[in-house]
């Protein structure tokens, strides 16, 4: 059956482009999710010498922080230096593998007999000023790759 009526569509190109751009992005997504762990891994670090969780809270002190006027969560600096991120093609995670981050992030009983209640100090997490980072990430990468 031959089409009598109907309507041509030039891409002018544009459907190359398209397809580019896609062939860039799809062996790049790790290499842009990379870039996404490094920026929230440096504003974790950071969180640490303003002692504050992502939304701004300040962390409550810790006696020894308190007793020797230095930081808290940083004593040793063993839990800010082990933050790091793995990233895959379709998303990243950062985190600790020390095995007390998890009660520094959520809070809980510790110690022997678990008689030491350790407040919750937030350090992981996504900032409003670290999405601000990533969407100009993504900005740039997208920008990137429309680019021949």
């Amino acid at each position: 059956m031959a089409v009598k009526n109907g309507v041509s569509l030039s891409w002018g190109g544009f459907d190359k482009v398209v397809g580019k751009a896609s062939a860039k992005f799809g062996d790049s997504k790790k290499a842009l999710m990379a870039s996404v762990g490094e920026a929230l891994v440096s504003s974790t670090i950071k969180r640490f010498d303003a002692e504050e969780s992502p939304d701004g809270q300040k962390w409550q002190s810790s006696k020894r922080a308190a007793a020797e006027s230095g930081k808290t969560l940083t004593d040793t600096a063993r839990l800010r230096k082990s933050i790091d991120y793995a990233a895959t093609g379709s998303k990243v995670m950062v985190g600790s593998n020390v095995v007390y981050a998890r009660i520094h992030q959520m809070g809980g009983k510790a110690g022997k007999g678990h008689k030491l209640t350790i407040p919750a100090r937030p350090y992981l997490g996504v900032s409003k000023d670290d999405m601000e980072e990533v969407k100009a990430i993504l900005a740039e990468f997208l920008a990137g790759t429309f680019t021949p």
